[in-house]
Parts: C-alpha cells; sequence; structure tokens
C-alpha cells in the first residue's frame, strides 16, 4: 500500500495546486478533504486484506467474510464522510469530488497494472 498511498497523496496535492489555480484558495481545503477520503479508503482496505490473509490460515469462510464487511465498512465511510464534507461541512463539491475521485483513480490504475500494494 506504500506506493498506491504515496501515488494517491500526490494526486491529491496535485489536485489541490489545480483547484487553488482555477477556483482560489478556498479551493484547497475541499481538495484536500476528498483526497483524504481516498487514501483512508484505501488504509481501510489495506488493514482488512491483512486481517483476512490472518484469517485464512485458520478459517476461509471466516477471511472472506472479512472482506465483504470491509467492503461494507469503506462504502459507508466514504459516504459518512462526503455527507460531512459536502453537508456539514459545506466544502465545495467540485474539487472535493474531483480529488477523490483521481486518487481512487490511482488505486484503481495500480491495480490493473499489479503496481506493489
Amino acid at each position: 500500500m506504500r506506493v498506491v498511498g504515496s501515488i494517491q497523496i500526490l494526486i491529491m496535492l496535485v489536485g489541490a495546486l489545480v483547484a487553488w489555480n482555477y477556483l482560489g484558495v478556498q479551493a484547497i481545503l475541499p481538495a484536500l478533504f476528498g483526497g483524504s477520503i481516498a487514501l483512508a479508503n484505501t488504509m481501510l482496505l489495506a488493514s482488512r486484506i491483512k486481517k483476512a490473509g490472518e484469517l485464512a490460515k485458520d478459517n476461509p469462510q471466516s477471511s472472506v467474510s472479512t472482506l465483504y464487511v470491509g467492503m461494507a465498512q469503506r462504502i459507508v465511510f466514504v459516504l459518512v464522510a462526503m455527507g460531512i464534507g459536502l453537508g456539514l461541512l459545506k466544502l465545495m463539491p467540485l474539487p472535493l469530488v474531483g480529488v477523490f475521485m483521481a486518487a481512487q483513480l490511482a488505486y484503481v490504475l495500480a491495480g490493473s497494472q499489479k503496481i506493489e500494494v
């Protein structure tokens, strides 16, 4: 996950700079918030994969269940975090969602290229 996390951090910082350039200084925080959601989502996945690997030694079915619970956990986390950012904090939607999507895309591309996660 180090490589993917590093790529996501880089994308988050570049996204914040682009948002600042086009939308002004008020777009930096939403961009960083969106990138942080994607980064935390990746870290949640990494912890679930590690836990599932440990459980697979004793009970393979339990490890599959752990992965499903982790998937649901990550979906709920992203929805709640987006709700907090957009609803409670009233952050700008374009930089928040745009940088989230770009950082999440880095994870997808890393998986398709078989980059060590």
